[in-house]
């Protein structure tokens, strides 16, 4: 079976000038190999093959007649002496001989759970071995204190600093500092004279947006992005994180992690609800405005795709305050006008009513199996009522949210930790950043995310159970609209679990518990 880099590859060779991204992508699935943007784009970041550029303005694939060498120059580390003592996984070990082969520059790409902080520990241990320093990046005060236990517990002789949260320390004085993005990009981050330094990024794809990416400091010729998802929706991922740190050494998969037993057997449910008749007379007047307006914006001379086209409108829409040209005024309305619109489709399907009902009917069965479970929703409003659903059932649950106190969220998922809540809910708090705790279920009622989205939610319930129990991940849809799977909702996610999964089945909420 030929893979999306070997289409692109052979296309490239028939047009030595490059393809524009839209024109590669139909090329490809006119070859019979089914690739998204957003596919064949990760996919092409990294193999060390292609480059992309712009060209007249348009990104552009060339391949490339030698691989680019965009690894740093830097110390190639023993194999042996940094692993001691961690009992890391085959597939760890692996990752750090190709990222060690690779310059000790790359991206390692693995899901959820199996260990890529333990990874990123002996690439620290190597660093120090050579009297390095190493900074280490993650997006939230949570991760910050998640790593200052492990570093304690792994490199005890290490003195560990922190760097945003009210301290300033430096790798002057600490042999490891562990950073928010932002107190990293703000301020200066040096290394001791002569000190090869070590850059870890956690939840790589986050710092691919311009202001984060200033915590990527060049000084230091050691780089190791960890993310469980490669992709942005933005160009960040080919103009920022490619160019520092260089290709994917390592990926680990759903279907690798599941041929190794690191993750728990799980199924996926899909399950449709209708829209009231007044959600969906709002959702196709939403609907009609967005097809009208994105069709002004086309005809103005933005792109047609649509993630491309969103992404032009935003920046029309932010960059045009004060011009006061009257044909870019009318494409600042149409921008405008077209954004609002999705915004209220989005909002229409995610928080339809009967998404509750999905929580009233799951809840009995909660009540008197014990599973614990993670309920993702769109608004805090929305997690609120389902917490309150759930308690009404007998179930043990809480929200967690942005306006709660950090004292709170921490009490909460203590509670949830050592089972004196059984369910937590919230709004996408604990996608990324949080240190939560196990868990057998993962309900989302808003279906709309990304493939990214997705994986991070499924990944957050595939630790393996003691038991051997299956972990299931059911996802609310309004029935015919953008969430619903038949219309092509969540394909790319659908095609990278369905051969790993123990069962992908639809139903509607009459089946919910049968």
């Amino acid at each position: 079976m030929r893979t999306v880099e070997d289409v692109a590859a052979e296309l490239l060779a028939d047009n030595p000038d490059g393809l524009p991204t839209p024109r590669l992508v139909r090329a490809v699935k006119a070859s019979g190999v089914s690739a998204s943007r957003a596919v064949l784009e990760r996919a092409l970041v990294r193999d060390a093959r292609f480059h992309r550029e712009d060209v007249l303005g348009k990104p552009t694939w060339i391949l490339l007649d030698e691989p680019a060498a965009t690894a740093p120059e830097a110390p190639v580390v023993p194999s042996n002496g940094p692993l001691d003592g961690l009992a890391l996984r085959d597939w760890q070990i692996a990752a750090f001989a190709a990222w060690a082969q690779a310059g000790c520059s790359g991206v390692v790409e693995a899901v959820t759970g199996t260990g890529k902080t333990r990874l990123a520990i002996a690439a620290i241990r190597a660093c120090l071995a050579q009297d390095g320093r190493a900074l280490v990046i993650v997006p939230t005060l949570d991760l910050l204190t998640q790593w200052q236990r492990q570093l304690h517990e792994l490199v005890p002789g290490a003195r560990v600093g922190q760097l945003g949260g009210g301290r300033a320390d430096d790798l002057h004085d600490h042999h490891v500092v562990i950073a928010t993005p932002h107190s990293a990009a703000a301020l200066p981050v040096d290394l001791p004279a002569g000190a090869v330094g070590l850059l870890v990024a956690d939840e790589a794809h986050r710092y691919g947006a311009p202001t984060w990416g200033e915590a990527l400091k060049p000084a230091f010729a050691m780089r190791l992005a960890l993310t469980a998802t490669y992709e942005r929706n933005d160009e960040g991922l080919v103009e920022v994180l490619a160019p520092y740190f260089g290709g994917v050494v390592q990926a680990y998969s759903f279907a690798d992690a599941a041929a190794d037993g690191v993750i728990a057997p799980f199924d996926i449910t899909f399950v449709g609800v209708p829209l009231t008749d007044g959600e969906r007379s709002a959702y196709d007047n939403a609907d009609g405005q967005v097809r009208q307006h994105r069709k002004e914006l086309v005809a103005h001379g933005l792109p047609k795709s649509p993630l491309e086209l969103i992404a032009a409108a935003a920046a029309l829409s932010a960059g045009a305050e004060g011009r006061p040209n009257t044909k870019v005024r009318r494409e600042v309305v149409a921008a405008r006008a077209f954004l609002s619109a999705l915004r209220r489709r989005r909002d229409v399907a995610a928080q339809a009513d009967a998404k509750l009902q999905v929580v009233h009917a799951l809840a009995p069965s909660l009540a008197t199996d014990g599973t614990r479970g993670l309920v993702f929703t769109d608004t805090v409003e929305q997690a609120e009522l389902a917490a309150v659903a759930l308690r009404r059932h007998g179930v043990p649950a809480e929200e967690i949210h942005g306006d709660l106190a950090k004292d709170k969220r921490r009490i909460r998922l203590a509670q949830f930790r050592n089972g004196n809540l059984q369910v937590v809910v919230a709004p996408r708090v604990l996608d990324e950043g949080v240190d939560v705790p196990d868990a057998e279920l993962a309900l989302v009622l808003a279906a709309f995310r990304t493939r990214r989205q997705m994986i991070q939610r499924l990944g957050r319930v595939l630790r393996l159970k003691d038991d051997g129990r299956a972990a299931r991940l059911l996802v609310a849809f309004a029935v015919d609209t953008r969430e619903d799977p038949k219309h092509g909702a969540q394909e790319d996610f659908i095609n990278e679990v369905i051969d790993v999964a123990q069962s992908v089945r639809t139903i509607d909420l009459g089946q919910l518990g049968r």
